[in-house]
């Protein structure tokens, strides 16, 4: 215990490393989770698009027309200018713009009344959404439909505009499907895969540093004249090494619990009880990391060095910077070697359960499992390092 204790103080003179580390950065995914939560729907509501319609017509058909496209969008005022309509699609102020050309409403009628094709419209859809599709396939629906009733209606078009309206209106009735399962709030996923780096930078670092203490030659020959049995202190030093993983673990997941998730706790135990496991075993990977780069001698400044960068590069392979499904394939074919990409896949797999059944979370286990695989891996390359120092050093 005397022993154990003695690591805690080690740990306790570099104070800095679980200031910057472990609080500073970890509330950065906090705020980044808080950023991205989403209120939840009681009803469905469609989605809503920015969209420009330029009436050059200006007749009743016209104007029934610009009306549908706006309704329950967000309208923008483009100016009937080619550049403004150039510039307007290349800065993606909007994402569909309708051009009526002028005599479009009476070359309806008539070509409803003839019985050839419709007068066509000017349509630009942004290439960065495919919203825009959508609503330039329901504004083509309904102009069908003002074209249908103008071969039954003739030149009426107050009738027409009104005829369509109201069939527009009598529309299928939508409702949501409840899951058996609630699904945990986005803010928790990004949150927690975002903790990829200030788990993996605080606890390797920690325990790199109080490894490099431990080695010392002055520090090193006191352990060893000691009375205490040399299983007795390695023991001590693996508890030492564990508590840093389970104080970082216990931070980050707490403060997205108390933060991010106090409705998830009671609706989506489950869940949370898979993103917990999940960032508990990537813990303890990042203590056995820690271990390893200390039986490999690395310095303070090289192992701070190690620790950013790999605690970077496993957040963004985690997807804590961006999704994994926006990744190309040669990324994610990477990313299966490191183990933030497991923990990452059990922490969104928890997220997207629709039930909370022994069958369901068995895959998410075996991917905690793979995770925690990675951590045994450096466990035992650090004891055979350590072995091979002592040796030579004894020799």
């Amino acid at each position: 215990m005397s022993t154990f204790k003695t690591y805690l103080k080690i740990l306790s003179a570099h104070k800095i490393y679980i200031v910057i580390y472990l609080i500073l950065i970890s509330s950065v995914g906090i705020i980044s989770g808080l950023g991205s939560a989403s209120p939840d729907m009681a009803e469905f509501r469609p989605a809503s698009v920015s969209v420009a319609v330029i009436d050059r017509d200006g007749s009743r058909l016209s104007e029934a027309l610009a009306a549908h496209a706006k309704d329950g969008n967000d309208a923008m005022d483009i100016p009937d200018d080619k550049l403004a309509i150039q510039d307007a699609l290349a800065r993606n102020t909007v994402s569909y713009l309708l051009v009526i050309p002028e005599g479009w409403g009476d070359a309806l009628m008539d070509a409803a009344a003839a019985g050839t094709d419709a007068p066509p419209l000017e349509t630009y859809i942004s290439y960065q959404s495919g919203r825009g599709r959508l609503l330039d396939l329901e504004v083509t629906s309904y102009a069908n439909a003002l074209y249908g009733n103008a071969a039954v209606l003739g030149k009426d078009a107050e009738g027409i505009a009104d005829a369509a309206d109201s069939a527009w209106k009598e529309s299928a009735a939508t409702s949501l499907i409840a899951q058996k399962a609630s699904p945990l709030p986005s803010s928790i996923v990004v949150a927690a895969e975002f903790s990829a780096y200030p788990i993996f930078a605080s606890v390797t670092v920690c325990i790199a540093v109080l490894m490099a203490e431990v080695n010392r030659a002055p520090v090193k020959m006191r352990r060893l004249a000691s009375p205490e049995p040399s299983r007795a202190r390695s023991l001590a030093l693996f508890a030492a090494c564990t508590a840093v993983a389970l104080i970082a673990w216990a931070w980050n997941f707490g403060l997205q619990a108390a933060i991010l998730g106090r409705t998830a706790i009671a609706d989506s135990p489950v869940q949370m009880a898979i993103v917990g496991a999940a960032l508990l075993a990537y813990s303890l990977v990042s203590a056995a990391a820690g271990f390893l780069m200390g039986q490999l001698g690395c310095s303070e400044n090289a192992s701070n060095a190690i620790a950013n960068i790999l605690g970077m590069l496993f957040s963004f392979l985690g997807g804590g910077w961006t999704g994994l499904s926006l990744l190309p394939d040669s990324i994610i074919a990477l990313a299966h070697f490191t183990p933030s990409y497991w923990s990452a896949l059990a922490i969104e797999g928890a997220s997207a359960m629709a039930d909370a059944t022994p069958a369901a979370a068995a895959p998410l286990l075996a991917d905690i499992a793979i995770c925690a695989l990675f951590g045994l891996a450096f466990l035992l390359v650090g004891m055979v390092q350590g072995r091979t120092r002592s040796r030579a050093q004894t020799a």
